[in-house]
């Protein structure tokens, strides 16, 4: 007499995702594709056990999490970390719902670019809320304008935790912080990073009303009758590269600065753009060889905190 051959049991807890026709699927498609579906939802899909694990230490809520693993797994081994270690301790992964999905419904969900492996974990995440009056209080604020491309905006995000730029406005104009790109530019840390997204005019005014000094990022003008002002250097009408950032577009009435003001707002924009609404704002530059016409804006602005965090050093002591 034949007999079935054995099967590993999946936990009841979590439920079988069949196919991308499944409710659950679709709204899991919905939340990367869709930006207005995830900001009515309040929710993102968020990719790799790691990520999970720092956005869960930081007090993020899960709604669900999903494992990958084949469909009719034999034996326990054929499940491998880290879905076996979630399949084992679900209770370590706090969520309302946990699902167990195969290579092909996750590539799915995930999008091809993500590259998901076989046994890959992911969730739908919460969005936190951010206070305004918690994002002002810094005295190193940065402003994103028109940043169209999610990896540079996600590249600024993660360079900006790193950096100590703890908080920022991000204007209306620039790509979506929750977009699929800028959560794996950023290693997520778009979700957690203190940020407001507001509208230039707010934007502007609330710099206004909180003290700040705007510092805008800019290209050197081809202009020879700039003076230029270093907290190192000094006022020089030339600049080489490699002698730090300089400041430039001081005011008629206004002499060149003699020190960073204690509160400043970078404004990073697209190198394509520019930044409109800040024409008559103090300029930050990076002296660069003739033979390279520009950094992208990720690039230019890594370098700017990093430059503004040491001679903010410099003033102190």
């Amino acid at each position: 007499m034949s007999t079935s051959p054995f099967r590993f049991q999946i936990p009841q807890l979590f439920k079988r995702l069949l196919n991308q026709h499944n409710p659950t699927v679709k709204h899991l498609i919905n939340l990367r594709e869709k930006k207005k579906y995830r900001l009515d939802n309040g929710l993102v899909v968020v990719q790799g056990v790691k990520t999970l694990n720092e956005l869960r230490d930081k007090g993020i809520g899960f709604n669900s999490i999903t494992i990958t693993a084949r469909k009719d797994p034999n034996v326990e081994s054929d499940i491998k970390y880290p879905s076996i270690d979630i399949l084992k301790h679900p209770d370590s992964y706090p969520a309302k719902k946990y699902y167990v999905a195969d290579i092909d419904v996750a590539r799915r969900i995930l999008g091809t670019s993500s590259k998901p492996g076989n046994h890959e974990v992911f969730a739908e995440v919460m969005i936190p809320e951010h206070e305004e009056e918690e994002v002002m209080k810094t005295d190193r604020l940065l402003v994103l304008d028109k940043i169209s491309d999610p990896g540079n905006l996600g590249t600024l995000v993660r360079t900006a935790n790193a950096l100590g730029w703890n908080s920022g406005l991000v204007t209306s104009h620039s790509c979506d912080m929750y977009n699929d790109k800028t959560l794996r530019a950023s290693r997520a840390l778009s979700l957690t990073w203190n940020f407001k997204q507001v509208s230039l005019p707010t934007a502007i005014q609330n710099l206004k009303e909180n003290g700040f000094t705007p510092i805008v990022a800019d290209m050197i003008p081809n202009n020879h009758h700039i003076e230029f002002w270093s907290p190192e250097l000094g006022i020089s009408n030339t600049v080489k590269p490699g002698t730090g950032v300089w400041f430039w577009n001081f005011k008629k009435d206004q002499a060149p600065l003699k020190e960073l003001p204690k509160k400043i707002a970078l404004i990073l924009s697209s190198e394509h753009h520019g930044v409109n609404g800040f024409d008559d704002e103090i300029r930050v530059s990076i002296p660069m060889n003739s033979s390279v016409e520009s950094l992208n804006v990720a690039s230019a602005g890594s370098i700017i905190m990093n430059e503004l965090n040491r001679y903010l050093t410099l003033k102190i002591d």
